[in-house]
């Protein structure tokens, strides 16, 4: 019990030590473990095993809930996807030098060219961003670089797969007996919950890595195939906070593995610094599919990072004797040094974006992109920009009034959805600068910010004011970031969700 206070209380001090320094939280859980590990209180590791495999298992499975089946069938990212890892795979190849047979380092190569699930997905998700255009395209990348690894992790274990194996052919039949389970419990949140996460464990990495395949792979599948659930989404919301403290135990047990001396260090910053290959690559390639820069660039540093398949495939080669201990050491001291690197740059994406971008826009194609965005506002006297529930009832009060309104959204899929109904939304980015630099405010008096970010908020608000909008711009939605940041940045009002509707309540009892 003192060895599991000690750990928590050096992930306390290393998560909190980075958040001051405005940095990942999770590459702080990294770093303590590592000094933990120096300071002898790596023993008994094996308690960090489970509640790790859960923590990653109830990550995926969660995100698995927000991709619809419907995403992959994109013929453009499937090419993409292909090009990417042979490239990628042959870069490595050539470049670096590993004393192993040429087999191993195929496959050495071919695991480095897969990026981490666990960093890319955990970083979209708190910046709300998985379900944005560049944010499906990356989860849809992001799952074929997991089937490329699980592949490779059977071939590298050819008895590991079974004839038994094939039974997980039936666990598509068995959703809508799953789906009428939930809803029987829907009305009490924890049983929901409790069922959600014992579908997640035993169908989704019990049942998988059971019969010979990757347990993190069957989470992720079985969120996919839930995501049609009609409360998929509160699911994934109620999952968070359990799946963020299991997680805990992921780096820091990640970091107690770390060994660092100075010739491991300059071998891994060297294979590090190929990140840049690996990233321009990918870039070039969505940029030659018609992508803009902004997109691009966005799932670039998304991607950014070295998988921890990578730390199984060595772990694995390593017990067997195919690599050595100096090898194994190289290869997991870059991968969680890329994870470091891939938390701090995908927290300052946008920030980093918006200094390249005069730089970057000059080598999109001269073409239509299928994400462009509208440059004008039309006739319109308010823009809505999130179009979520808060955003919805917004629009539709104002539509009533017969005020002009135009709404925007980053989700392609609400936009569809608002389209059908009948109402003027259209797909825009809000941290996109060249949204901002390019868009024509018209007749707009009001901005409504809906959005349900902080970061999102702020930066909407200064970039329409840099851009000469001189209107009236309303928060109706307050983060938990601070309202006087927003008041500086040119923001008029500023509402809790709360304090909004004890004022939609008054009008109504005012009316009548």
């Amino acid at each position: 019990m003192e060895t599991v206070l000690i750990w928590m209380t050096g992930a306390l001090a290393g998560g909190y030590a980075f958040k001051l320094l405005s940095l990942p939280t999770s590459a702080g859980f990294i770093v303590a473990g590592y000094v933990l590990a120096l300071l002898n209180f790596s023993q008994n590791t094996e308690y960090l095993t489970l509640p790790a495999e859960i923590g990653v298992g109830l990550l995926l499975f969660s995100i698995g809930l927000k991709v619809k089946p419907s995403y992959f069938y994109n013929k453009h990212v499937i090419f993409v996807f292909i090009v990417h890892s042979i490239v990628v795979t042959l870069f490595f190849y050539f470049l670096l030098h590993l004393d192993v047979g040429l087999e191993i380092k195929l496959g050495l190569c071919v695991a480095l060219s897969v990026s981490s699930t666990i960093v890319a997905s955990k970083a979209l998700e708190t910046r709300r961003e998985l379900s944005t255009f560049h944010g499906r395209i990356s989860v849809i990348i992001l799952v074929f670089q997991d089937i490329l690894a699980l592949a490779l992790l059977l071939y590298s274990q050819p008895n590991n797969l079974m004839v038994e194996s094939a039974v997980l052919l039936l666990v598509p039949f068995s959703i809508p007996l799953i789906k009428g389970l939930l809803r029987t419990l829907h009305n009490n949140e924890e049983l929901e919950l409790l069922a959600a996460i014992i579908i997640a464990v035993v169908l989704g990495m019990t049942l998988f890595s059971s019969l010979g395949l990757s347990a993190e792979i069957g989470a992720l599948v079985m969120g996919v195939l839930l995501s049609g659930y009609e409360s998929a989404d509160r699911l994934a919301k109620r999952i968070w906070s359990l799946r963020e403290f299991l997680l805990l135990a992921f780096f820091l047990g990640l970091g107690m593995t770390v060994q660092l001396n100075y010739e491991i260090l300059v071998n891994s910053l060297i294979i590090l610094s190929l990140l840049i290959f690996k990233s321009i690559i990918l870039f070039f390639l969505l940029l030659a599919f018609k992508l803009r820069a902004y997109t691009a660039f966005l799932i670039s540093i998304s991607l950014s990072t070295f998988s921890e398949f990578a730390l199984i495939v060595v772990s694995h080669w390593n017990k067997a004797g195919l690599i050595k201990d100096e090898i194994s050491a190289v290869i997991i001291c870059t991968t969680c040094l890329s994870f470091i690197l891939g938390s701090i740059l995908n927290k300052y994406v946008h920030e980093i974006y918006a200094r390249l971008e005069p730089f970057l826009i000059k080598l999109e194609r001269s073409t239509y992109h299928p994400d462009e965005e509208p440059h004008t506002c039309g006739e319109a006297q308010v823009m809505i920009l999130g179009m979520g529930r808060v955003g919805t009832a917004i629009f539709e009060n104002l539509i009533k009034n017969n005020i002009k309104v135009v709404g925007f959204d980053a989700d392609t899929e609400l936009v569809i959805s608002h389209l059908k109904d009948g109402k003027r939304v259209t797909f825009a980015d809000a941290e996109d600068p060249g949204f901002w630099s390019q868009l024509r405010f018209g007749k707009l008096t009001t901005i409504v910010l809906a959005l349900p970010e902080f970061h999102a908020q702020n930066w909407s608000t200064q970039r329409a004011r840099k851009n000469g909008f001189q209107g009236k711009i309303i928060v109706p939605t307050r983060s938990q970031g601070d309202p006087e940041v927003l008041k500086m940045s040119g923001a008029n009002e500023i509402y809790d969700a709360y304090e909004a509707a004890g004022i939609g309540v008054a009008e109504i009892l005012l009316k009548e």
